[in-house]
Order: C-alpha cells, then structure tokens, then sequence
C-alpha cells in the first residue's frame, strides 16, 4: 500500500483532521488511523496488525491506496468517463438577450429581439436529437431577462415536457431572472411547467442594490424583488438569491443579510449564494480594478458564509465544501450547451451572444465535431505539469475553463479552493464536528 498524492494532514485545536481531494473525503482522526498513516508512509505497513475496519475506511476514503495505483490515469478515466457521458442533455437557453436592467459589471450586450419560431422548432428537434439514449434532460432559463420572452419560455417548456414524458425522460428546469419581470401568472406557469425555482441576484440593502443594477426606467427595483421572492418562497418554490461581491459592495453584505431576515417570510428556506464579479470579457474591463482576484476573494468567502449559517437561512452547509471536479463545469461536458436567441451554440455562458465564438446552430448536425466544439471538449490540463505535480488538482482542475483559454496558452487559472482550502477544512470541523465521521 501507499499514500495518495491527494492526502491533507491539519490540526486544530490539538485534533488531527484528515482530508482527501481525491475523494473529498474529511474525517476527524486518531492515533490508529496515524499509526497506520506513518506505517504506510514508512514502509512498514502490515495490514494484519491493524483494525479492519479502520484499514476498510482508510481505502474508502482514498487516504491509502494499492502500489500499482496511477491516480493522475484515474483522474483521467473518471474524467473522460463523465464528459463523454450521453446520458443526460444539459440546455441552458437564452430565449432573448434583452433586458430592462443595465448592470455595471455585465459582460453582455443587449440587442432587441426574441428567439423566432424557426429556432425555437430547429431547438426543439436538437433536442430530440441529443435525448435518444438520454435519461434526463434539464434546463436552465437565461438571458437577457428570459421573463421578456415568457411566451417563449413556457411554449418550449411544454414542447420539453411532451418530448420527456413521451420518451420517459426525467425533466427538470430553473430559471436565472433579475426578478422585476415576476408576475402571480408566472408563479402558478413555474409549477405547471417543472420551473422548480429561481436566481435572484440582490448586490446589497436597497440604495446599493438600486445603483449596481439599475432598471432602464431608473425605478428602484429592490422592493419588488423582496415582494416577489417572498411569493415564489410562499409557493413552495426554491429561491437563491446571488449577491455579486466585489471591492465596492462586500461592506455592505452583511446589512444585506440583516435586510433579507426582516423582509422575507420564509427566510429559513432561502439560499444565499456569493459570487466573484470578473471583467470576463472587453464589454466589462471598466469595473476590472473593482474585482477581487481568486486569492483575495478566497478570504472573504468563508466569513461572508459563516454570517449566512449563523442568521438562520436555509444555506447547504457544504456549499463552499470543496468537490471532485473531474469536469470544472458545463463547458468540459460533450452534452452540455448554451443556446441564444438565434440558435447558436456555445459551451460557455461567457461566450452567449458572440457567433464568432459559437460551436454550431441547432439547426447543424454537425455540431459534435466542429473545431470550436473540439477545443472546448479537448481541453486536458491533466497534462499541464503544474496541475500534475498540485495537490488541489481533483477539486480545483485548473480553473475556469474560459479563464485558462484567455491566457492564450492554456495555463491554469487557480480556482479560489487553492488558496483557502485550510480554511475551509477548519470552517466544516467547526461547524461539522458532530457530523464528521472517520
């Protein structure tokens, strides 16, 4: 037997916590599971000294594995294994690009116009095509502001759920909406059409909120978004609302969070999500100097979520828990597309709206193996010697995939997890002492 490459020894307060990045595995441990440790570590491991229970979980865990064992090959493996995968059709969909917000750190433009009904045909003959040996089929709404063309939302909608009931395909979908647009005929259209929640993005209380994200007409939009976010809540539908942080709002995250408990009914139920603002593309350079980089944002991460946990809301408490990216994201997944309003396709929601960009049309039964497409599903920085020889690499995979393209060598861009993940074991054996298990 041998150690991991992935194995992460820590100590607080006088407990040894152990974790895996190959398995995300976290335990608090003892002297026998050290024993082994250093027996392993030291060669002179004897399998029939120890406990077999112990020995069973340190191999389940991924903390000590076989000599002949090439982790790097099964990373790999299990890579290709899911970004080749069929078996689901992923569709996030931008019926328009219009929207009636002009948010300062927008990577988008915003052309007028709706997806025609040839598109929306052709969409729904791709996935008809992309559906024949799959299992499920989810959907993501975007935009734009998708709610400019709810018509459209809910007639694909129907057409998704005839194609999943005829084929006997589970179906589920989401929606990403400013909010503003929210109506009672919306709510009651989510249920009828598996819509099974929303993202709703609040930058701070009221007047920071209102500056960051302002509607076209110059309204305040803050108030009815509480209003809508309680009504979505009170029928029983998901909410997470986004807070996009950066230099000029973080010190008002927390008045933000005070303000949510106060107004919001069922504020036990709502999911509170931070996101990093980044100048993805040129369309936003004019906010760069007002991002944090991975490793700033990575300290102001865990305190912003420690206040989320401590005021009552209904946060996932492995949220920032680090997990096995074998694939970073939809981009890395041979199923998974973004489709705007004109019908191209793209494997990144950075790109929506650029047909330079694009990997095909849903019209194209050639999409699978154009170059664009290839260059995104090719991607490898397995053979990136920096990733090979780093730790983080099963939880980290060198980064944003749009990211690491724009250094126009493919170098990794570290992801946040690289720069708190001490942090982050110490905030889950706080918060999870009662529920680790060895």
């Amino acid at each position: 037997m041998k150690l991991s490459k992935y194995n992460f020894l820590r100590k607080y307060d006088h407990t040894t916590v152990f974790f895996n990045s190959m398995t995300c595995a976290l335990a608090i441990v003892d002297e026998n599971f050290l024993r082994v440790y250093n027996d392993v570590e030291h060669g002179t491991y004897d399998e029939s000294k120890y406990d077999t229970k112990l020995i069973d979980d340190m191999k389940l865990s991924g903390c000590i594995i076989n000599d002949d064992t090439d982790e790097l090959r099964l990373i790999q493996f299990y890579r290709n294994q899911s970004k080749y995968d069929t078996s689901s059709l992923g569709l996030t969909i931008a019926p328009t690009l219009a929207c009636n917000f002009r948010c300062k750190y927008c990577f988008e433009n915003h052309p007028s116009g709706n997806m025609s009904k040839e598109v929306q045909s052709a969409l729904i003959e791709f996935a008809k095509r992309y559906t024949q040996n799959a299992k499920d089929l989810s959907v993501t709404w975007y935009g734009g502001e998708p709610l400019i063309a709810r018509d459209i939302v809910y007639s694909l909608s129907e057409k998704f759920l005839e194609l999943c009931n005829l084929h006997h395909i589970d179906y589920s979908a989401f929606i990403i909406t400013n909010g503003s647009l929210l109506t009672d005929s919306d709510i009651e259209a989510f249920k009828k059409y598996h819509i099974r929640g929303a993202q709703i993005t609040l930058d701070g209380p009221k007047e920071i909120h209102d500056s960051r994200r302002p509607s076209c007409n110059g309204e305040s939009s803050f108030d009815k978004l509480i209003t809508n976010i309680n009504s979505l809540l009170n029928n029983d539908l998901d909410v997470i609302v986004r807070v996009n942080v950066d230099k000029d709002n973080i010190s008002y995250c927390k008045d933000l969070l005070w303000t949510l408990k106060t107004t919001i009914d069922r504020y036990d139920l709502l999911k509170i999500d931070f996101g990093k603002v980044a100048a993805f593309t040129d369309i936003c350079r004019s906010i760069e100097s007002s991002c944090y980089d991975a490793e700033q944002y990575a300290d102001i991460l865990l305190p912003l979520y420690d206040k989320v946990i401590s005021m009552g809301f209904s946060m996932n408490k492995m949220t920032v828990y680090p997990s096995v990216k074998y694939n970073y994201c939809c981009a890395d997944y041979v199923n998974s597309f973004v489709v705007d309003v004109d019908g191209f396709l793209y494997k990144c929601w950075n790109q929506v709206g650029m047909p330079e960009s694009s990997c095909g049309k849903v019209n194209e039964s050639s999409t699978s193996v154009s170059n664009n497409f290839l260059s995104w599903i090719q991607r490898t920085p397995i053979e990136n010697k920096e990733c090979q020889q780093c730790k983080m690499l099963p939880i980290c995979m060198g980064g944003c995939p749009d990211l690491s393209r724009k250094t126009g060598d493919e170098r990794p861009v570290c992801d946040t997890i690289k720069f708190n993940l001490d942090k982050v074991i110490e905030f889950y054996y706080e918060h999870l002492k009662g529920d680790v298990v060895a």
